[in-house]
């Protein structure tokens, strides 16, 4: 009868090096490259050494499943609280019909490490199991923006001339939106100066974590600058930006965080740059809104783009976005587990700050 036993490799054993992986001949351990290795240390909400790195699922001594662990905080009305957060689970496709994946969510939901464990980006297959377990799934509306539609085109087998010509013809609709974007930004530029800073001012943290949400994961300085500094790929292409935005007194109204992530291939597309709005903050929304941010934060991505996406849960700044030319492109899920039911009204979604950039999902 086969063997399936787990593995877990603490921050300790990541930092000397010191965990021993017998049989990696699917590469499901190999995930823990030098770029990821480096970010997980770096991460200032890892305050244990003991607590766990990544969960492996071992087959008779083969590693066949992985599950990526850290520590996050999360703030509840005044009270900081550390949790666990974590991701990138994978299980050979050859295992997959024998529950390790279940197992793999169930070491997390159930270990003694943190009272509380929260998640994002769930595959569709993934999410009904978190679901089971009694996780509060909260749900924000995504948004996409296509910048070029040549990748689609050239998926569909378009190539040489006929791909530039009806590339040009396809992306001409997305030009005339650009052309009215720029006019808006214009505007907008008349009252507001952007930054891009490469450290986090302190007044970014203050203002991402005193929005009057009861609940939020904690998005302070620190995190900030640890999501701006490292990623997990490491791909040469791949890269963090933060902009201050200040008004022409030069004092601090807002700030946007955004990603780019190259994919040499993406499903049916190759050599694509996918870019994300994932965190941002204003002081006074009737002054600086979500919608203007979005705008603002539009102009800054590389001009080779694919798409940029971005979640909103606010219905006016939903009727902006179409106007700048995004839609509606499904939910973006976060998850909740309260090991021990301390938190009362946790499952009610209005009471949450939530944003794309939360859990593991910028350094990914």
């Amino acid at each position: 009868m086969s063997e399936i036993i787990s593995q877990k490799i603490t921050y300790k054993e990541l930092r000397d090096r010191s965990y021993v992986i017998k049989d990696d001949r699917y590469g499901i351990a190999a995930f823990m490259t030098e770029s990821v290795r480096q970010t997980l240390l770096a991460c200032p909400n890892n305050n244990d050494d003991s607590k766990t790195a990544m969960y492996l699922k071992l087959y008779d001594g083969i590693a066949v499943g992985r599950m990526m662990m850290l520590g996050t905080r999360i703030k509840v009305g005044d009270e900081i609280i550390m949790v666990q957060t974590g991701g990138a689970i994978e299980v050979h496709n050859e295992y997959r019909r024998k529950g390790l994946g279940v197992e793999l969510i169930m070491n997390c939901m159930t270990n003694a490490e943190y009272d509380v464990y929260i998640g994002s980006l769930y595959s569709t297959m993934a999410l009904p199991i978190f679901r089971k377990l009694n996780n509060y799934i909260f749900e924000i509306p995504q948004f996409v923006k296509f910048c070029n539609l040549r990748a689609i085109l050239k998926s569909m087998g378009m190539k040489g001339v006929l791909l530039e010509l009806c590339s040009a013809i396809a992306n001409l609709p997305i030009k005339s939106i650009d052309f009215m974007n720029r006019s808006r930004l214009n505007k907008l530029k008349k009252k507001f100066n952007t930054k891009k800073e490469t450290i986090i001012p302190e007044w970014a943290g203050r203002m991402a974590t005193n929005d009057g949400h009861k609940y939020m994961e904690l998005h302070d300085r620190s995190w900030l600058q640890w999501n701006l500094d490292y990623n997990l790929m490491g791909h040469m292409r791949d890269k963090q930006s933060f902009y201050a935005v200040y008004d022409k007194e030069g004092e601090p109204q807002g700030f946007f965080m955004t990603k780019e992530r190259f994919e040499e291939r993406a499903g049916r597309y190759q050599n694509i740059i996918r870019g994300t709005i994932v965190e941002w903050a204003t002081t006074d929304a009737d002054l600086l809104s979500e919608a203007d941010i979005i705008l603002m934060a539009m102009s800054t991505f590389s001009p080779d783009t694919f798409h940029i996406a971005t979640v909103t849960s606010d219905k006016n700044t939903e009727k902006r976005l179409k106007l700048l030319g995004f839609i509606r492109h499904g939910n973006f899920q976060m998850s909740f587990k309260d090991k021990k039911e301390q938190f009362k009204d946790a499952s009610d979604q209005n009471l949450w700050r939530l944003r794309y950039g939360c859990c593991n999902t910028i350094i990914l």
